[in-house]
């Protein structure tokens, strides 16, 4: 079901304890696409579990979500199924799409399983990646931050989990830069987490965000990938001294992704 690259990067981001959830995943897939009336077509590519391109039968409807729709109608042929073996990082996501959900900017969330630690999302045509990436920025950070976990946590597992397992080495000058940026007293907004290119697809009436991993926090962490690659920033208000401290910061990171 998974690429055997798909099986290695999984073993290096999640450890050898993840070959049990790889092992169980047809059988768990089966069983939600029962449930949803869902068909299988393909593997998309996706970095912290696995997410399925599905066809929906119209006999279906999905309710529990707050994108909620009959996924049989003809301008919703498809549905996203996306799992991953670290539950809480789905419940977090789930819980991120609802706060988003009258954001158009953000992905919408049909429903959710989560004992399986699964989603299952809106298909987003064409589903291209968005040339203007930095549109969906300020309607995102216009929502409610609160019971969110602060920065400071998603930076302490970028550095000691993310990084040193890609990199294969600690860099504590930068982790303790990042600390300290993520310290400030800076206006807390609701941050994507992983905002970069790839998570931004072409929707029918514009970018729309995808695979967040929210957390609370200075809203130039959101911009730092988008002004390293070159994007535009369409006029966004945005301290740009401070996006470059953040780059600065993860430099050991785009070391490493050239």
């Amino acid at each position: 079901m998974l690429t055997d690259a798909d099986r290695t990067w999984l073993i290096r981001r999640f450890g050898d304890g993840v070959t049990e959830w790889i092992d169980a995943l047809p059988g768990v897939t089966d069983a939600l696409a029962a449930r949803w009336g869902l068909t299988i077509e393909k593997l998309l590519p996706g970095g912290n579990g696995a997410v399925f391109l599905c066809g929906v039968d119209g006999r279906h409807h999905v309710g529990g979500g707050t994108g909620a729709l009959h996924l049989g109608d003809p301008a919703h042929g498809h549905a996203v199924l996306k799992l991953t073996p670290d539950l809480e990082v789905a419940a977090r996501e789930a819980r991120a799409l609802t706060t988003w959900a009258l954001t158009p900017a953000m992905v919408g969330l049909l429903d959710a399983d989560p004992a399986s630690g699964a989603l299952l999302l809106e298909a987003i045509t064409p589903g291209t990646r968005a040339t203007d990436p930095a549109r969906v920025l300020p309607e995102l950070h216009t929502a409610d931050p609160s019971g969110f976990p602060p920065l400071i946590m998603h930076v302490n597992f970028m550095f000691e989990v993310v990084i040193t397992n890609l990199t294969g080495t600690y860099p504590a000058a930068e982790h303790a830069r990042a600390r300290e940026l993520a310290s400030h007293d800076v206006k807390q907004v609701l941050l994507h987490g992983d905002m970069h290119e790839g998570n931004v697809l072409q929707g029918p009436h514009g970018p729309v965000a995808i695979d967040p991993q929210a957390c609370a926090g200075d809203p130039a962490f959101d911009f730092m990938d988008l002004v390293h690659d070159g994007h535009d920033l369409h006029g966004a208000e945005v301290d740009l001294d401070r996006v470059h401290d953040w780059i600065a910061a993860f430099k050991p990171l785009y070391d490493f992704w050239g």
